[in-house]
């Protein structure tokens, strides 16, 4: 069936199409994600939407990957999860989370050795991606340490042409639940990102770590955090309590020239 628009103009088809997942939190093998729920089936049942897409001539450009990749660090985890989405054929942008641990993210998903944060760069077409690391070892709330959002600013000083997307883990939003607040992003580190992206080539800035579809702005830039594949959590949840659901989604980005769209896609078991 083909497109058409009631006045007869082209209709709008996206330049990119990026699908964003985020806290899969892949565990050791045989052990259950809060000792409940299988975190790699969970996975696996959001790859196979892609999969199922891709195969029926859906377009996919990359897939981004914001955080909590592990619940651990465990090796073996990593392994699997590069088993499970690299497959796909499109370029891969793996993000650090807290609960991920810098050093054997760096060896198992980058091929690198540094112990400090790393800025990194993937570009598809004109559009740039640029993963920062918002995590601190040992901690689970996250920082942008001043030296790290300066290799930033230097890589947006030269535009890409069809501008960036800035992704990492700590969303830069109000979280959704008392304990996320005690987890958050640090203030200070908040608003010198927004400063940094203020004026810049910067369209979209993509998160995770909230376990919850979420949409906000940062400055003037919009902000969309996704979902984990494995957990839901409930903002709604009774006063003084935390409460979470089996319920998995993700993100589809299409980048238009003049506009981004984020849907939220649920995958649920």
């Amino acid at each position: 069936m083909s497109w058409t628009t009631p006045d007869g103009s082209a209709p709008l088809r996206p330049t990119h199409v990026l699908a964003h997942l985020s806290d899969s939190h892949l565990t050791s093998a045989g052990v259950r994600y809060n000792q409940v729920l299988d975190a790699d089936a969970a996975l696996d049942r959001a790859v196979a939407v892609l999969r199922s897409a891709v195969a029926d001539g859906r377009p996919l450009d990359a897939v981004i990957l914001s955080g909590d990749l592990t619940d651990t660090g465990d090796p073996d985890a990593y392994r699997r999860l590069r088993a499970a989405v690299e497959p796909l054929g499109v370029p891969v942008l793996y993000v650090t989370g807290n609960h991920d641990v810098r050093t054997e993210f760096h060896r198992s998903l980058l091929g690198r050795g540094d112990e400090g944060p790393v800025l990194q760069s993937v570009q598809v077409g004109g559009l740039r991606m640029l993963a920062l690391d918002s995590t601190i070892p040992g901690a689970g709330h996250g920082r942008l340490t001043a030296e790290h959002l300066a290799e930033l600013t230097a890589a947006l000083a030269d535009p890409a042409p069809e501008g960036t997307i800035v992704v990492l883990h700590h969303a830069p939003l109000p979280p959704p639940s008392p304990l996320l607040s005690y987890f958050a992003l640090e203030a200070a580190s908040r608003i010198a990102l927004r400063d940094a992206i203020a004026g810049t080539d910067v369209r979209l800035v993509l998160a995770g770590h909230h376990h919850l579809a979420q949409s906000g702005t940062l400055g003037a830039i919009p902000v969309a955090v996704a979902g984990s594949t494995a957990i839901r959590t409930d903002p709604l949840a009774p006063n003084g309590h935390e409460r979470t659901w089996a319920s998995g989604s993700f993100n589809l980005v299409q980048v238009y020239p003049d506009t981004i769209t984020v849907s939220v896609i649920p995958v649920d078991g």
